[in-house]
């Protein structure tokens, strides 16, 4: 049985329609987007899934507050694929799933302290 290619429909400033991405594409894009965007940290847990993001002042908060805690603080520097330096700060946590913010290196200038 033989697929009948119908063409997509021509707006009259003669741009293609395109149909709405799934929801998974849409949310992975806006993912990225944030990610990407200033003052924005991703957060992790320890088995590397993603909980959300945090502007770099509420991170920051958030580790001073583990350190006051007595919480175990490790911080590293890394790179990514593309070998720009990544700020890497793990919150442990023994009772249920550890932190991990990743700052970008874009911005450096506020992690110039540690």
């Amino acid at each position: 049985m033989a697929t009948q290619i119908v063409p997509a429909p021509v707006r009259a400033d003669h741009h293609h329609l395109t149909a709405p991405l799934p929801w998974p594409a849409s949310d992975a894009i806006t993912r990225v987007e944030l990610a990407l965007a200033d003052r924005t940290v991703a957060n992790f847990d320890n088995h590397g899934s993603l909980w959300g993001f945090d502007t770099v002042e509420d991170a920051e908060a958030s580790i001073a507050k583990a350190r006051a805690a007595g919480t175990d603080v490790d911080e590293w520097e890394t790179t990514d694929r593309e070998g720009k330096p990544l700020r890497v700060v793990r919150m442990a946590d023994p009772t249920f799933l550890d932190t991990i913010c990743v700052f970008s290196a874009w911005r450096r200038e506020l992690w110039a302290e540690w």
